[in-house]
């Protein structure tokens, strides 16, 4: 067990023993865990809406196509270069924009559509709202771990949870998450693991259900869409992922479970060491649960300002579309951490 060097908690032990821990210092304290580079994030505001668009033309060049289209020179109507589709969605998102007033600014814009790497005539709005459905979600969440690659560095801390995307305007997630089950219908749930690293938390990997999907099935697809190179470190899970299947899927990736346990848990392995250690390990040194589990705040904060800074709900209508909408909105949020690590 050692301090995290990023600031706030500990770091992922293999040992089941913990020793006591040391007085708590100033880069433990839950200010620390939250501190801003001011400076890197200044310089990430004035300068990083250029380098963004660089960074977004690359991830969608580097990228096998999303979809196959006929081949050129075949008789009928030219196709649409699928990278430009995909181009067109992340700019999309980025801005909150309509598929009008996308192909607008394009047209408008030259300079900026060249930086976005759009070679040819840009595409209609009608022909991208068309292809849109042909862009499979599988592109998208490979897209993000693409993403989450180039921003790992070692072993990497992670938190897991999911909140809800209204389908409809002047509804919130909050007021319905609690009342009637036939209201979860007009929301849809977006599943994450995201990094708690303290500048500028990232998704690891996302998917996005229906509104009464749970959260506890939901963690296997999670690990499963990962990069298989992100090797993991604390894992911090509230009690919606409390199973001894969830724990031994953390071991098994290289992280230490982190769960927090109900108030009638017992210690029974019941064929699973991992349980038997974990709740054993959190009953043992209370005081070292809470340094690691309280990172898990750091998910809640960036569900926060992702909202704040793509909209509490969705656009489209077909579910389809909706789950596009928002993987693409947290691609661009990891190419904007990109950026600003960059800075």
């Amino acid at each position: 067990m050692s301090p995290n060097p990023r600031g706030g908690g500990l770091a992922a032990a293999s040992s089941s023993a913990h020793p006591r821990l040391k007085k708590t210092t100033a880069h433990r304290t839950r200010k620390g865990l939250h501190r801003r580079n001011h400076r890197r994030y200044r310089q990430f505001l004035r300068h990083g809406r250029g380098s963004l668009y660089r960074v977004l033309s690359e991830l969608v060049d580097e990228a096998p196509p999303p979809y196959r289209c006929r081949p050129y020179g075949t008789p009928g109507r030219p196709p649409t270069d699928p990278y430009d589709v995909a181009r067109f969605l992340l700019l999309k998102n980025l801005e909150g924009w309509s598929y009008d007033e996308t192909y607008a600014t394009l047209e408008a814009l030259p300079e900026l559509a060249t930086k976005l790497g759009f070679r040819g005539r840009i595409p209609a709005a009608s022909t991208v709202a068309s292809l849109g459905r042909r862009v499979p979600v599988g592109y998208l969440e490979g897209l993000i771990g693409r993403t989450a690659r180039q921003l790992t560095r070692g072993k990497t801390s992670a938190a897991g949870d999911a909140t809800g995307v209204g389908t409809r305007r002047y509804e919130r997630w909050f007021d319905v998450r609690q009342g009637k089950a036939s209201r979860r219908h007009r929301f849809v749930k977006l599943h994450t693991l995201v990094a708690t690293r303290a500048q500028w938390p990232f998704f690891l990997s996302a998917r996005v259900t229906a509104g009464t999907r749970g959260d506890s099935p939901e963690l296997e697809d999670l690990l499963d869409q990962m990069d298989p190179s992100v090797e993991l470190g604390n894992t911090t899970l509230d009690k919606g992922y409390l199973s001894r299947r969830n724990a031994e899927l953390v071991e098994a990736r290289g992280g230490l479970p982190v769960i927090d346990l109900k108030a009638n848990i017992t210690a029974k392995a019941l064929g699973s060491p991992t349980w038997k250690r974990m709740v054993l390990r959190q009953r043992g040194d209370r005081r070292a649960f809470r340094c690691r589990y309280r990172r898990r705040t750091i998910v809640e904060g960036v569900f926060g300002a992702f909202k704040r800074r793509f909209g509490e709900t969705v656009h489209a209508r077909r579910r389809h579309a909706q789950r596009v909408e928002i993987l693409c909105r947290a691609v661009v949020w990891n190419a904007l951490g990109i950026v600003y690590h960059l800075g």
